[in-house]
């Protein structure tokens, strides 16, 4: 937006000569009832969004001007108002959570966003839901309470039961999205397929590909809100491919084929395997073997009843009627939301390595003892002996109980190899079968799936080939304007990972608002305090359980390596970290060599309104309050 007033400078004493203050008002298009995104004021002759905006069809231009002003001298006198914004065009990549609770930030949250940013969102799916699209295979749960699992903005009362199924997150997630139409800037089954740093028009030129035809766009904000368990990881076993049965990953179940009177094979005890067991073994005249590498802690950190205020048997309780009529008072559904927030927040403690946790092992030992009836082989392969944690924790309803039935067992010893009709391990046991379930989770390792490459040529990928580094889990180092919803070390086995997810696009709101106003170029953490940060962070960790004696997908798969996966603190840790801006730790590049052109005539927008309140900073008297320190 471009608005020109007269210089602030007064004759003999004279009020200088602006609108305002001289009982006009300036003509300013959004005052006026006109719409900067219909208009496309231009800055500098060029348009205000950046190249024009395409619906799967050809792609934008680079923009050629990105200062606010005149910038021939950037000393001469700006004619805009102060922090007056310009229309920066982002692009998100994703439309499971993280993309669709960015959208309603730009819509909804922070209105005022309408006028400083277009957003565009690429799914290269056909539908949004990210994981929980990906994710269908027969008795898929999210292991958070339903109550705390769900968008901050508008929380589902009506959850079935306390664990929520796969298919009721979907559900949700879609509802939630028509309601508050948050697919407006959507694009589906558009892949991103590679994105480089234009430095000299500080841009980013994204390629995307829709129905096989490629396109480049540009933007000047990208942001991943890709996730990271979305592409499956298939094992890496010998003959695999030559089995001649039905071969299927947890990541894209295959709901045509029928795994009833069969004898399957599941490999993996992750969250899906766990799951994915008792709903094999339970199914008419089927035989399962679940081959695992270790054990797992299968367990309830806890209950259901301790968050349900009444007692339960049942590991993942329906809610009742009234519960749900109780749930439907948002008052009520805030402070029980709370409530179960507290309660994992105080139980962040038993992941500090020590006695607490040794305690609560003997607890969970105890517990997952019970369900496999005492037996001794079965509690051996089971029960782990490493710190509780180490590994995620999952509530497994039925999992254990289901190697105490004559169709289900499990076996340790390593897959050697697989035939065309048969599992073979290394104990020299061959496991005839008619399915291969690949439980076997996704690639973990945060390396983009598409060349990302920023400044001077660097490679995301190759750069973190071994241990992956960013700055609080949402930048990297010399990847300016690039921000990432769950990058490396970030709040993934903390709770709620949703809560962070909304404090992450709080803070990016905060980032884009302040480029767009202060005439920044681009942004990007310094490399030494991403190096500070993370070595500092990875002693925090050698006082937590992630650090233990097991391999962990946290871990990168390894036993003893960097733990790249989780914030090393705290959630609340985590909170006060981004709530605010640390400029101090960003390299900062403004358009012009004047950093404060933002400053412009020398006037804000605000004082153009007559309404304004124009003494709003004249505090009230305070009241002095008598304590013991001021007798």
């Amino acid at each position: 937006m471009t608005v020109i007033v007269q210089p602030p400078v007064g004759i003999d004493g004279e009020m200088p000569s602006i609108p305002h203050l001289n009982g006009q008002t300036p003509s300013i298009p959004h005052l006026n009832g006109e719409s900067l995104k219909t208009k496309g004021y231009a800055v500098n002759g060029t348009s205000a969004v950046n190249g024009t905006s395409t619906v799967n069809g050809s792609g934008s231009s680079p923009a050629t001007a990105h200062t606010n002003g005149d910038a021939t001298d950037p000393f001469s006198l700006n004619q805009q108002y102060a922090y007056t914004s310009r229309k920066l065009k982002v692009i998100t990549i994703g439309a499971g959570f993280s993309g669709l609770i960015l959208a309603h930030k730009f819509q909804h949250r922070f209105p005022e966003m309408q006028d400083i940013i277009e957003n565009t969102i690429y799914e290269a799916r056909s539908d949004i839901g990210g994981t929980w699209l990906v994710n269908n295979y027969p008795g898929v749960q999210c292991d958070v309470p339903a109550h705390i699992y769900a968008f901050p903005f508008d929380p589902n009362p009506d959850w079935d039961r306390f664990y929520a199924s796969g298919q009721d997150i979907q559900a949700y997630i879609k509802r939630t999205v028509k309601k508050w139409n948050l697919d407006r800037d959507i694009q589906l089954n558009t892949s991103v397929t590679s994105a480089v740093w234009q430095d000299e028009q500080a841009q980013w030129k994204v390629t995307v590909e829709h129905e096989g035809k490629s396109r480049e766009e540009y933007c000047d904000i990208l942001i991943s809100g890709q996730g990271v368990l979305v592409k499956e990881a298939w094992p890496k076993v010998s003959g695999l491919k030559d089995f001649k049965g039905h071969v299927t990953h947890s990541a894209c179940w295959d709901h045509n084929y029928d795994y009833s009177n069969k004898r399957i094979a599941v490999i993996g005890n992750g969250s899906s395997g766990i799951q994915i067991v008792p709903q094999m073994a339970k199914l008419p005249g089927t035989e399962v073997m679940n081959f695992v590498r270790g054990p797992a802690w299968v367990f309830y950190r806890a209950p259901p009843s301790a968050h349900l205020g009444r007692e339960t048997a049942d590991p993942n309780p329906q809610f009742t009627e009234e519960e749900k009529e109780r749930f439907r008072d948002p008052e009520y559904h805030h402070q029980y939301r709370k409530g179960i927030i507290t309660r994992t927040n105080k139980s962040f403690s038993l992941f500090i390595k020590g006695e607490n946790n040794k305690k609560v092992m003997e607890v969970a030992t105890k517990q997952m003892s019970e369900k496999l009836k005492h037996d001794p082989r079965l509690c051996e392969i089971l029960i782990p002996k490493w710190e509780l944690g180490c590994r995620r924790i999952t509530p497994g309803p039925g999992y254990l109980e289901s190697f105490t039935k004559p169709n289900c067992d499990i076996t340790n010893s390593p897959i050697t190899h697989i035939s065309e009709n048969a599992v073979h391990t290394a104990d020299g046991k061959t496991y005839e079968c008619d399915v291969v379930i690949c439980a076997t989770g996704f690639d973990v390792s945060y390396r983009p799936r598409f060349p990302l490459i920023g400044k001077k040529g660097v490679n995301l990928a190759e750069r973190w080939a071994e241990d992956p580094e960013s700055y609080l889990s949402v930048a990297a180092p010399d990847f300016p304007n690039y921000w990432m919803m769950t990058g490396p070390n970030s709040l993934g086995g903390h709770g709620s990972l949703v809560e962070s997810l909304n404090w992450t696009g709080d803070y990016f709101v905060k980032w884009i608002k302040k480029i767009a106003t202060e005439d920044i170029k681009y942004i990007e953490p310094k490399k030494e305090v991403v190096h500070s940060l993370v070595k500092y962070a990875d002693e925090i960790h050698k006082t937590l359980v992630w650090t233990g004696a097991c391999a962990s997908w946290y871990k990168r798969g390894r036993v003893d390596g960097r733990v790249t996966a989780l914030f090393g603190g705290s959630a609340q840790l985590f909170n006060r970290l981004i709530r605010d801006i640390r400029a101090e730790d960003f390299n900062i590049v403004y358009n012009t060599a004047n950093n404060f052109r933002f400053m412009g005539n020398g006037f804000t927008e605000f004082e153009a309104d007559p309404n304004a309140d124009l003494a709003w900073y004249v505090e009230k008297a305070e009241e002095l309050k008598v304590t013991s320190t001021t007798k």
